[in-house]
């Protein structure tokens, strides 16, 4: 009896070290080896959401960890993090050894070229032998995503190669402290500010197309700006950083009708009409209307914001979150679509949905896929909302208890579905590498525009200037199509129509 307490006793103890040792940090295969438990499958799970910047990420994954594995006693998630900025060379360097991931987060930086070097497994076939029917809270088709969210996850040719994890969209971020106080004295602010059912201005709210075009743009950014004795901006209508490049000036001109690139990613079209017009009335919100504080580097415009400095700046649909933390809690702000141009026809951004995908050499493709199923499903979307905050990519998500939860905690939610919807398809080839061509000159338009103008700068027009930078980037785009072509001869794939 005396040697049964004692194992009893020693049992526990172990038991007690185990969940000590799993709290301070160590593995939970270390601890499951401790007390016998055995899972067979190991999955490799890679992402950048890392704990270490940003507890909210480790409370998602213990989530995602615990419910996946509850429902999948034959797998165990073996979750590493992988710092943005090294992604690719670590994938890559990953794909050749011994112990690639099986299953990674993919931003649509980088997702169409993983596919075409042949990094990626192709998801059609599990699609279509997949036994979740559309509608249901598994299902993960294209019928059960939002529309923008199913754009980068597949080629021209209809392979898909990711499952959208998240939906994200560029917006116009407004301080509605700034705004309440003007619309005090001005109708035409007052009249930006969504309505209670009884008719009243709901001051928690913008309506998400408040904005009519790009005039009234202006107009309410001038009412915004305050300057001090020296007349020197000390709140600024709109702040326009000129090193924002072509991520600041995307979505404008999606909202002027115009798209950066063709849809097969070997054409610049920023240079046309609707994108002179675009950079022209960007470059005149800082040079002409004077709504924004002198360009520097120092100083972001999210700083800005938080310092409640600025009335508007451009963000995107995720931000919230990160403001409100940062600001210890401030979450007087809403989000607007971007406000159409002379060639726009309606509020509009640009969207994008990063993805789960599967790597070919993944020797667990039915485990992978269940994680998949899991993570894309209603419930990750859940959790992701639960946990960070985040919106969802799915039309349930919207129907859920916990988007109406979400839009009660945190009012400037209410227009990120609408921004979404308007948004056009981000640009999606050599992102990084398209960059390094079109940003210095799109910076110099911003920096050198008076000089531009009158003909004495270092570009003879707006115009000309895209149209170098077009060239530029064509040239990006040749090289890159002549690296596709030699990928798929080596695995003797026919090349994209």
């Amino acid at each position: 009896m005396r040697r049964l307490r004692l194992a009893a006793g020693a049992a526990l103890i172990l038991l007690v070290v185990a969940g000590v040792l799993a709290r301070a940090g160590m593995t939970r295969r270390w601890v499951e080896g401790l007390v016998g438990e055995s899972r067979p499958v190991q999955l490799r799970v890679w992402d950048w959401w890392s704990p270490s910047t940003n507890e909210e990420y480790g409370d998602y994954f213990d989530a995602v960890e615990a419910g996946f594995e509850a429902r999948n006693p034959d797998v165990d998630v073996v979750l590493q993090i992988v710092p943005f900025g090294t992604y690719v060379q670590k994938l890559s360097t990953a794909m050749v050894g011994d112990s690639p991931p099986d299953v990674f987060q993919s931003s649509v930086y980088w997702a169409e070229g993983f596919y075409q070097r042949g990094m990626l497994r192709p998801l059609n076939d599990l699609l279509e032998a997949d036994g979740a029917a559309p509608g249901t809270p598994g299902h993960i088709g294209r019928e059960a995503f939002l529309a923008p969210a199913w754009r980068h996850n597949q080629t021209e040719a209809g392979v898909v190669f990711g499952i959208p994890q998240i939906i994200d969209a560029s917006c116009l971020l407004w301080n509605l402290d700034i705004l309440q106080e003007a619309a005090a004295e001005d109708d035409e602010i007052r009249d930006l500010f969504a309505r209670q059912a009884d008719g009243s201005v709901d001051w928690l709210r913008l309506r998400w197309d408040a904005v009519t075009n790009w005039d009234h743009f202006r107009r309410i950014a001038r009412k915004l700006t305050r300057r001090d004795a020296e007349g020197e901006v000390v709140q600024a209508g709109f702040v326009l950083s000129a090193s924002s490049g072509a991520g600041l000036f995307s979505p404008w001109l999606a909202a002027n009708g115009g798209r950066f690139q063709d849809s097969a990613g070997t054409r610049a079209l920023f240079a046309r009409p609707a994108g002179v017009e675009t950079a022209e009335f960007l470059a005149r919100l800082y040079w002409v209307d004077r709504v924004c504080p002198p360009f520097q580097r120092q100083l972001t415009n999210s700083e800005l914001f938080k310092e409640r400095r600025a009335a508007c700046i451009a963000a995107g649909t995720w931000s919230g979150k990160d403001i409100m933390r940062d600001t210890m809690g401030w979450g007087h702000f809403s989000k607007t679509a971007f406000p159409p141009g002379p060639r726009g026809d309606g509020p509009a951004t640009v969207t994008w949905g990063n993805m789960l995908v599967i790597t070919r050499r993944c020797p667990n493709v039915e485990a992978a896929w269940r994680y998949l199923k899991f993570v894309c499903g209603l419930e990750g979307n859940l959790l992701r909302s639960q946990h960070l905050g985040y919106n969802g990519p799915r039309h349930d998500f919207y129907e859920s208890r916990r988007w109406a939860e979400a839009l009660a905690e945190r009012p400037y939610l209410s227009n990120v579905r609408q921004i979404c919807l308007a948004g056009d398809k981000l640009r999606h080839t050599e992102i990084i590498a398209v960059d390094h061509q079109a940003n210095p000159v799109v910076e110099t338009v911003l920096l050198r525009y008076p000089q531009i103008a009158a003909g004495e700068g270092p570009y003879a027009s707006v115009a000309e200037a895209l149209a170098r930078a077009a060239r530029d980037v064509d040239s990006v785009y040749r090289r890159y199509g002549e690296q596709v072509a030699r990928w798929l001869a080596a695995r003797q794939e026919p090349a994209p129509r």
